[in-house]
């Protein structure tokens, strides 16, 4: 049989970004309020770009609840509250490799807040960053209808619907091979995919992958943050899952790998890697495992390699 190379971390993570403290500037809700300054602020899945000599990082962000602990610990308030707006961090360098410290990434403007949207729902979710064929930046995002988002300098978007699917479609990410897209999403307890190759005629959606895994109560588990991407000629599947077992950011991020797309849902996990909605990036200074919130809230990154000599 062929090897497929596994993907290993390289070292330890370091914490690029944390957020800082903010003026709240989204609606008013039961832990909320526009105008005040809150001290905490929480991330979630996020996406990473480099536009000329800048990298972006977008993702989701909200206040940390009033009697948060710990992702371990239940709270009176939603843990999710008040996810509408994404939270906005750059740095400047040359490749990942200079800007793997502490810190490196700095807040921006919060991005997209419900009054810049006024014809979608209030939450805005699990952006996706990429290039247009013309070089502009395009963003995908969630929860429930999947839409497309046009920028030139992270301030102003030309937005509007791809397509609208289940109630619980979320999470998209984009993935283009020969001019073909791919566009892949988490709907309850699956993997779904849909292709285009203008992003504005879709095929049907078809399962990729369904998650096979419940907790000892029978609780189905689901597979959050899907990524796809290929490392010489295999496909890799990644995405964390939620089981209720290790809290709301739970770190276990499984890595399915195939010669072809369809092999992905034949497969058992090639490996399982300590990340929350894990993203990977490469560059000229190596290939990189970015996450959010673990081992700290923020965005962490750590250096992997493919190893294909075990």
């Amino acid at each position: 049989m062929e090897r497929i190379p596994i993907p290993r971390l390289c070292g330890e993570y370091k914490h690029i970004y944390i957020p800082s403290p903010d003026v709240y500037r989204g609606r008013d809700t039961a832990s909320f309020e526009n105008g005040v300054l809150y001290q905490s602020w929480i991330t979630n899945d996020f996406s990473i770009i480099k536009v000329g000599g800048r990298y972006h990082l977008v993702g989701i962000t909200h206040p940390a609840p009033p009697d948060y602990k710990d992702e371990y610990t239940p709270t009176k308030q939603y843990i999710h509250e008040a996810e509408e707006m994404l939270f906005h961090a750059y740095a400047d360098g040359e490749n990942l490799s200079v800007l793997m410290y502490d810190g490196s990434f700095v807040d921006g403007e919060k991005l997209l807040y419900p009054q810049a949207r006024p014809d979608e729902i209030p939450e805005i979710h699990a952006p996706h960053l990429s290039f247009t064929r013309d070089g502009r930046v395009r963003m995908i995002y969630g929860p429930r209808d999947i839409r497309l988002a046009l920028t030139d300098d992270f301030k102003s978007f030309e937005r509007r619907v791809l397509f609208v699917d289940h109630p619980t479609a979320r999470d998209p990410h984009l993935f283009e091979e020969n001019g073909l897209f791919t566009l892949i999403y988490a709907v309850e307890n699956r993997i779904d995919y849909r292709q285009s190759s203008d992003l504005v005629s879709f095929t049907e959606p078809e399962t990729l992958q369904v998650n096979p895994y419940s907790n000892e109560d029978g609780v189905t588990a689901a597979s959050e943050s899907p990524f796809l991407c290929k490392y010489k000629d295999f496909y890799y599947l990644f995405w964390a899952i939620y089981d209720a077992r290790l809290g709301m950011y739970d770190h276990r991020t499984f890595v399915y790998g195939a010669r072809t797309l369809e092999g992905l849902s034949k497969s058992a996990p090639l490996t399982v890697l300590p990340a929350h909605a894990g993203e990977i990036y490469e560059d000229e200074s190596g290939i990189y495992l970015l996450s959010a919130f673990y081992p700290e809230n923020g965005v962490n990154a750590v250096r992997i390699e493919f190893d294909d000599n075990y």
